[in-house]
């Protein structure tokens, strides 16, 4: 059975609900080994966390990645962010197995494909200074090592280095373990040829190490300096009067952000406000990754969210608390005819996440 088929057949008697799913990786290619497994994606309605499993299926090693749409989208930018895109591969260059939603599988295909193709983005000033400093310290190492053992370890830390500071410089996209080599070889199979060549040599390592660092902009180690006082940092005051509506909004409601990455410089943090009018209600939605808390301001504010297929409603009052967990869909209601609903909210992101849904079944 060829690799495609079994991993549909997998999809089918394992997730026969599956909205869509994908299978890739090295089995889909020509370095297919006895060893390689299929890297299956499913995209499951209704899950209630994302998870990883490693499995075995009719004696096909499987890896398999269970995901809602919404925690699909997540992983896949983290990711990209991170500048090693495994799972957008996955999706993007594998085989669709199943398509249940009308074509969002092959769109999310294009769409991933559209990324793939650009690239990431140019290296900040400080991951550049970083990437060069980190390679030239090694190098120093490398040129003092008397111990072979030592020699040995340094040499292999100086491939992957010089390879992740070119890919870096190049706007390659990075990988781990034999995925870096690859990423290389994609972005410049000259290079991965001479450091191979060279990983056994210190003194021929050493010049193709200095070429791609002279790439870079040169070795970089006397009067390097990584800036960041995290202990001298300024408060920032937001007054009641600057509260911002410049953030992500659903229907029936309104947020105003106080404390944000664009507004505080916060990293880890999202404050505001969410005022509900009387005698209506939020759309259902989602935060996504953050865990978010809510204080009751004022007015009588209902939270409402599913519970074993049931709608539980949570009623609150001033000075209540709520805290709702990652990706719970649920929505605010205000019952008072004549009052608003007004909450404080803290999310454990640097942004509002917000994920409008057609209705609380919905990921």
């Amino acid at each position: 059975m060829d690799p495609v088929t079994a991993a549909r057949a997998f999809v089918e008697e394992m997730f026969p609900g599956a909205l869509y799913a994908f299978v890739g990786g090295s089995v889909l290619t020509e370095r297919r080994t006895h060893t390689s497994d299929l890297d299956v994606v499913v995209v499951l309605d209704g899950l209630a966390g994302p998870y990883r499993e490693t499995l075995r299926w009719r004696e096909w090693p499987v890896e398999l990645f269970a995901h809602s749409e919404t925690s699909l989208a997540a992983y896949i930018d983290s990711g990209f962010d991170e500048r090693r895109p495994t799972l957008a591969r996955i999706c993007a260059e594998g085989a669709v197995l199943t398509d249940r939603t009308g074509g969002r599988a092959s769109d999310l295909q294009s769409a991933l494909s559209e990324r793939l193709s650009a690239g990431p983005s140019t290296l900040t000033s400080g991951q550049a200074e970083r990437a060069r400093y980190l390679l030239s310290d090694l190098l120093d190492d490398l040129a003092g090592a008397t111990d072979s053992g030592e020699r040995a370890f340094i040499a292999w830390e100086i491939v992957q280095a010089t390879a992740r500071t070119a890919l870096g410089v190049g706007r390659g996209w990075l990988g781990t373990g034999k995925w870096l080599l690859r990423e290389l070889r994609t972005h410049d199979a000259d290079l991965a040829a001479e450091l191979l060549a060279a990983r056994d040599d210190p003194a021929r390592l050493t010049v193709v190490a200095t070429n791609v660092l002279e790439r870079a902009g040169g070795r970089l180690w006397e009067g390097y300096r990584s800036q960041g006082d995290p202990f001298h940092r300024p408060l920032r005051h937001v007054a009641s009067g600057e509260l911002s509506g410049e953030t992500a909004q659903s229907p029936g409601m309104r947020r105003l952000a106080a404390v944000s990455g664009a507004a505080t410089g916060s990293s880890r943090l999202w404050m505001g406000q969410t005022h509900v009018s009387p005698g209506l209600r939020s759309s259902d939605h989602h935060h996504g990754a953050s865990e978010t808390a809510i204080y009751v301001v004022s007015g009588t504010p209902s939270f409402v969210f599913l519970e074993d297929e049931r709608e539980v409603r949570i009623d609150a009052g001033p000075g209540d608390y709520v805290f709702v967990p990652p990706y719970v869909p649920h929505r605010e209601e205000n019952p008072d005819p004549s009052e608003e609903a007004v909450v404080v909210i803290a999310r454990s992101t640097q942004e509002a996440i917000v994920v409008n849904l057609p209705d609380l079944r919905q990921h």
